[in-house]
């Protein structure tokens, strides 16, 4: 049987600030990989702030190395003021407009009511993604297809528009659809629209917002435009429930809980069922007649997160921020001790996201033989007796591919 060429994915989660720990781990890849000129990505596939990263990848397909460089400048200087108005005249006004808009009848709302103005967001991104180089990346073969989910207010359903090669198929299933669309800054402002916090965006008149919610299973698209084989990078350690030592919960901290389930829990369950099959297909033998007739497939899968909750490095940075947010997040039970959950989405502050690069790449670099082993990787650079791998470097750990079901 010819075995069929690698196809590799890469999806990255949504998480707000925390999607800067992708940042180091893409860092670590380009240099385990010897800083390759083209991606080892063939289709790149993104969620909310997650969706910001995989447009920078696509968009620097044709060179890989150069684009990590100018996506972790990006985030290693990244302030709140670039993401949302910071002034405390701004955030009243909001808050303000929220609660007499919540007295009128909703047929005379004239744009979309948000805790947050993001203009500053839209700013930034219309200067640090260039999207036609991603048509160009499809064009001259450097990438297979590029994807982006958002959520649809009108019907309530996931879409995850994508631009890739012609023979690309679009798909439709139970509360999720797979579009043809070349990708625009409304389809990326979309997705990165966080429920309650920032606007809708309309994408051809209809409004959408942050592709986290409803987004039942988040590795299917980049399994329907083709890969066979997924990176996965997630911004919170899968691991058991932590217990936060909430007496009475503020609205910070039911609004982290909120983001955490938005953000995490349908990726962790879709990791879970696609853990499952793995497992039930590894017990089926290769020629027998029940694999044949099953629709279900093993999927070669590389999954890395925080080996440190960015919760819980959130609360020592607060202090950082532009004193009217502090001000502002103060009164909904946000400070250095409290609602970090929330705080450790929101905290576009350097010296945090400084902070998730670093943990990033260091997690990735001590996954370095791993990441090797799925990209089949053969480095160039030989010496003349063979290297002796130490076994330790090869245990496993819970961010490493093999993780099993109950682990999670």
């Amino acid at each position: 049987m010819t075995e069929r060429p690698s196809i590799p994915g890469l999806i990255l989660s949504g998480g707000g600030a925390r999607a800067a720990y992708q940042v180091g781990v893409l860092k670590a890849v380009s240099q385990i990989l010897e800083h390759p000129e083209q991606s080892p990505f063939r289709i790149v596939s993104g969620t909310s702030a997650g969706a910001i990263n995989s447009c920078a990848v696509a968009e620097h397909s044709h060179r890989f190395n150069e684009g990590i460089k100018r996506l972790e400048q990006l985030w290693a200087n990244l302030t709140p003021e670039q993401i949302y108005h910071t002034k405390l005249r701004q955030l009243s006004s909001n808050a303000l407009r929220w609660i007499w808009n919540i007295l009128r009848p909703a047929s005379q709302l004239k744009k979309p009511l948000a805790l947050l103005d993001n203009a500053p967001l839209r700013k930034l991104l219309t200067k640090a993604i260039r999207f036609d180089d991603i048509r160009e990346n499809i064009d001259n073969g450097f990438l297979d297809a590029a994807c982006i989910t958002a959520y649809n207010y009108n019907t309530g359903d996931s879409v995850s528009f994508f631009q890739g090669i012609p023979d690309l198929v679009e798909w439709q299933r139970f509360r999720r659809f797979g579009k043809a669309e070349d990708l625009t800054l409304s389809h990326l402002m979309g997705s990165t629209a966080i429920p309650m916090i920032f606007p809708s965006e309309p994408i051809n008149d209809i409004h959408f917002g942050d592709g986290s919610m409803r987004f039942l299973t988040p590795l299917s698209p980049t399994l329907h435009l083709g890969a066979n084989k997924l990176f996965v990078v997630t911004v919170e350690p899968l691991r058991g429930e932590v217990d936060h030592n909430i007496k009475i919960p503020s609205i910070g901290d039911i609004s982290g809980h909120l983001l955490d389930s938005i953000f995490i829990d349908s990726l962790e369950s879709d990791i879970e069922r696609m853990m499952r099959v793995n497992e039930l297909m590894a017990h089926i033998p290769e020629r027998d007649i029940v694999r044949e007739q099953l629709t279900l497939k093993q999927v070669d899968t590389f999954i890395i997160s925080p080996s440190i909750d960015p919760m819980e490095l959130a609360g020592q940075y607060f202090k950082n921020l532009p004193r009217g947010l502090r001000f502002f997040f103060k009164r909904i039970g946000v400070d250095d001790e409290n609602g970090e959950s929330i705080l450790s989405y929101l905290l576009f502050d350097k010296s945090f996201t400084n902070h998730l690069i670093e943990l990033g790449y260091q997690d990735a670099m001590k996954q370095e033989h791993n990441i090797l082993d799925f990209f089949n990787y053969q480095q160039t650079q030989q010496t003349d007796e063979p290297e002796q791998k130490d076994e330790s470097e090869k245990k496993e750990t819970p961010q490493q591919k093999k993780l099993s079901p109950q682990d999670l």
